[in-house]
């Protein structure tokens, strides 16, 4: 036979990390460009009404990806389009955009990243580095989509608040903020 021991844990931990809800779409924030969607379920991550509507309207009477682009930059006229990329996203268990397009079941081709000049005074980067950035854009708009932002509080033994942080779209990145203590700790664990 067997013996199990039970471990009963009643001191709360010193750290608390948990999903943070109230931060604002990077959306939100200072980007390359549009990142428009066409989607019944869900709402285009930027607004622009004019854009959007290009976009829809263009989608209905395209027979392809490449003329669907054209149309969109011979109809959008109150910014220039610089550039156009594809977005495809994926829906399985929680919503993935990326660049590009694919086909399949859980695929979707439904949205655009459109760089104008308006949204180009924003970024001083090179052309050869837009694509890393709307990666990275499209990155952290899935992470806050999914709510897969973190939030943490800092306690000491006798559980009075010593430090607490929001906005971590990165559990590591939290380990920055905490005493050197806490540098081999699987964060992970504290997640409430």
């Amino acid at each position: 036979m067997k013996t199990y021991r039970s471990t009963i844990v009643t001191d709360e931990p010193l750290l608390k990390i948990q999903y943070d809800n109230d931060v604002e779409s990077p959306r939100e924030w200072t980007n390359l460009g549009y990142f428009i969607t066409c989607d019944n379920k869900y709402n285009s991550p930027d607004t622009n009404d004019e854009l959007q509507n290009i976009v829809k309207y263009t989608g209905e009477q395209a027979i392809s990806q490449a003329e669907h682009m054209a149309m969109i930059k011979k109809d959008y006229k109150t910014e220039k389009i610089i550039a156009i990329y594809p977005i495809v996203k994926y829906e399985h268990s929680g919503v993935s955009y990326s660049l590009g397009e694919k086909h399949g079941f859980d695929y979707s081709n439904n949205g655009f990243y459109i760089i104008t000049d308006k949204t180009l005074k924003n970024m001083p980067e090179k052309k050869k580095e837009w694509e890393r950035i709307i990666k990275n854009e499209l990155e952290t708009y899935n992470q806050w989509m999914n709510g897969e932002v973190y939030r943490f509080n800092l306690y000491d033994k006798n559980g009075e608040l010593i430090d607490g942080c929001c906005g971590f779209y990165d559990i590591e990145s939290i380990r920055e903020k905490l005493p050197k203590e806490w540098k081999k700790e699987d964060l992970n664990e504290y997640i409430i």
